[in-house]
């Protein structure tokens, strides 16, 4: 989905460097081909938000308000499996028939295969899909819907060869170290189930899981309430669907998925959190003014899934999606003003104590409604 429309799944890069001058003329280096160029390997370019047909890489086509809004397209002709299999058991047949034998040999069978799809590829229409992104140059910042690892790897090895360096995904560790200059390894993964036959256990989590386990905590000890930005004043509530994991051995260990009722204030979730489970995607609402929420699913490696942001007053397209620009960086700075105060205190040893004890008294008294 590109950025300028619907709800968004994206993560964060940060950017090593200004980009380029001839932004434009590199991007329009490594524009997508036409369709009928595609054989039997999958091809990528470059092509406008438009549509995955735009192959017309231009200031007019891919620059909006200041922002680059690109995607990187796949085009590639595969067989579908049912089509593939009917057309290989029609010449195994023939060719049995013809031999008189009853069944045919492995490599054979592989030989048919191969020449079956050598002769059905390049009739098959191509199939296409596309990986959005949007850069906010002010802030050296890249929005992209590549979100699982092999789409990442692709784009970004993508975006080194047309402009000569690569973004820097966010993961908490990153953020930690690159934005706010903190070490990750110095922020301690405390545990805060008031079990007490859990007192001596190795606390677990990673540092997204035990930033979005505090959150929680946070929002809920402030009944909502933020402190307040430059920005404005904001409130916020976590909700379901809840996933809390655990990488311990033993009893409480997994994956508990909590969808019915109210997970926050439910029994399977304070189960959860007394055998020592952290939190590792929730729902995140932040609001500001009235009428103005954004709503995300949060994982705890820091991938932001089906962001729906206030709905905007602008009529013409570069005004909307400056204001969407707008809204999903108003999202992200106060999203990482509270991972930059959980880590502010996670390394004061004193507040590290004091969440520590007041998170094991949450945990012990929560009531399931």
């Amino acid at each position: 989905m590109p950025f300028d429309q619907g709800n968004i799944t994206f993560r964060i890069c940060s950017l090593p460097e200004p980009m380029p001058t001839d932004s434009i003329e590199r991007f329009a280096e490594y524009a997508a081909r036409a369709l009928d160029e595609i054989k039997d390997e999958p091809q990528w370019g470059w092509v406008s938000p438009r549509h995955l047909l735009d192959s017309n890489i231009s200031d007019e086509t891919i620059r909006a308000a200041g922002f680059y809004h690109l995607c990187l397209r796949q085009a590639e002709r595969k067989i579908p499996s049912s089509l593939l299999t009917a057309e290989c058991r029609m010449v195994e047949l023939a060719r049995m028939a013809e031999k008189g034998h009853e069944r045919l040999g492995r490599k054979e069978r592989k030989t048919i295969k191969e020449e079956v799809q050598q002769r059905l590829l390049p009739k098959m229409p191509p199939q296409i899909s596309g990986m959005y992104f949007a850069i906010d140059c002010t802030e050296n910042l890249l929005y992209t819907s590549a979100t699982s690892a092999n789409q990442l790897d692709m784009f970004l090895g993508f975006f080194k060869k047309s402009i000569g360096f690569e973004p820097l995904p966010y993961t908490p560790d990153v953020v930690a170290a690159e934005r706010f200059e903190l070490d990750p390894a110095s922020i301690p993964a405390l545990g805060i189930s008031p079990d007490p036959d859990r007192a001596d256990e190795r606390p677990n989590g990673s540092l997204g899981e035990n930033f979005l386990t505090w959150l929680w905590f946070f929002q809920e000890e402030r009944g909502g309430v933020l402190p307040p930005t430059k920005i404005g004043e904001f409130s916020m509530m976590i909700e379901g669907p809840l996933v809390l994991v655990s990488d311990e051995d033993g009893a409480g260990a997994g994956e508990s998925v909590i969808r019915k009722g109210l997970p926050t204030q439910s029994a399977e979730a304070k189960a959860a959190l007394m055998v020592g489970k952290k939190l590792k995607r929730a729902k995140l609402i932040l609001a500001r003014n009235p009428g103005e929420e954004w709503a995300v699913t949060v994982d705890s490696d820091f991938v932001f899934r089906g962001l729906k942001m206030p709905e905007g007053e602008a009529m013409d397209p570069e005004s909307i999606f400056e204001e969407r620009m707008t809204n999903l960086f108003i999202f992200q700075t106060i999203f990482f003003n509270l991972y930059k105060r959980f880590l502010e205190e996670m390394t004061d040893s004193q507040k590290a104590r004091e969440y520590q004890e007041n998170a094991k008294k949450w945990v012990a008294n929560r009531r399931a409604l």
